[in-house]
């Protein structure tokens, strides 16, 4: 068993064009052992379709970059396709999130040649608790604990080993400033395969995470 200590930033943007349509932007940078070394960086960019005020299906496509020592060693050109389910339990939100992705990796010491190519299944559940009202006037700001998991499959003829690619847990404790913005401090408990079929990467993660939707539509069209 292996363990890393992990520091993650991520700041994700949605906004509304129509009652329909929302477009998707995310990004984000990683490093390992607090600050001292660069791990990855991701962006990911998208569109979503509502097929009710429940239930979404999009898709898009994420660049990451993977450092080695002290450079990019490593691209990753990622695809996907996912639909997300919202609901409210009483007080209590919860959301389900499947994702597919096709994964196309490029060493960039090594010719375009070889490329190594997988599908990963992702399924997400989040559950939002309120924890305190903070402002008499303005409904939305309060403090919310979120608590998730997230499982990840592998899947193609080039996983062997490691079907099983990673599972997060997460407690994320969030400040809910008002509809457009919260912020969350989140504790990632991150267990994943690597390419020892025996050995497996516990990782501890400090997760950062902004979150930011706009509305783009015009008032006297809106819902």
């Amino acid at each position: 068993m292996l363990t890393s200590n992990q520091v993650w930033l991520q700041s994700y943007h949605e906004g509304r064009i129509s009652s329909k349509w929302t477009a998707l932007l995310d990004g984000g940078f990683r490093w390992r052992n607090g600050f001292d070394r660069r791990l990855a960086y991701i962006v990911r960019g998208g569109v979503g379709y509502s097929l009710s005020p429940k239930l979404r299906v999009g898709g898009g496509f994420a660049f990451m970059g993977i450092y080695g020592e002290k450079e990019i060693i490593r691209h990753e050109y990622r695809p996907y396709q996912e639909v997300l389910l919202k609901d409210q339990l009483g007080k209590l939100s919860i959301s389900h999130r499947f994702r597919i992705e096709e994964r196309i990796f490029k060493d960039k010491v090594l010719d375009f040649a070889t490329v190594d190519f997988n599908f990963r299944f992702r399924y997400a559940v989040t559950l939002g608790i309120p924890l305190a009202n903070l402002s008499s006037k303005d409904p939305n700001r309060r403090l919310v604990l979120n608590l998730g998991d997230e499982i990840f499959l592998n899947a193609g003829k080039e996983i062997t080993h490691n079907t099983f690619d990673q599972n997060r847990l997460i407690i994320s404790p969030t400040l809910q400033w008002n509809k457009s913005l919260s912020v969350s401090l989140t504790y990632n408990y991150q267990y994943a395969s690597t390419p020892d079929a025996d050995i497996y990467l516990v990782s501890h993660v400090g997760w950062l995470q902004i979150r930011h939707n706009l509305d783009f539509r015009n008032p006297h069209s809106k819902d």
